[in-house]
């Protein structure tokens, strides 16, 4: 299985604003944790569920660190099991996020230390 350099975190509310910058902090401070720096967050906006999260890390991780971090982050607990059972099944393709046709990302976070 190949590395992974962005976590996908689906989280089914809407928030406010401000509530999406305490996640942006909670997100660099947990990959920080783990050794891993946060290049960049995007975040697009569901119109029925809620917000979906892409947090682009280095280094690459292992599959089930992961999942095992986008848990820890809130990430959907069914999408968690999942993820599990497609990683166990050594599917490189285990980690989907489905969007709807036309959704626009939107960078929240960029890491200008490069």
């Amino acid at each position: 299985m190949d590395g992974v350099n962005v976590l996908k975190v689906d989280k089914d509310c809407h928030v406010d604003k401000h509530w999406i910058g305490d996640f942006t902090q909670l997100a660099v401070t947990v990959c920080q944790w783990h050794r891993l720096r946060v290049l960049s967050i995007m975040m697009s906006r569901s119109r029925r569920k809620g917000l979906h999260f892409y947090i682009h890390v280095t280094p690459p991780v292992e599959a089930d660190l992961a999942n095992r971090l986008q848990w820890v982050l809130g990430d959907d607990c069914q999408r968690v099991d999942y993820n599990r059972a497609r990683i166990e099944s050594g599917l490189n393709e285990w980690n989907k996020l489905f969007e709807e046709v036309g959704i626009r990302l939107v960078r929240i976070y960029a890491n200008h230390r490069g």
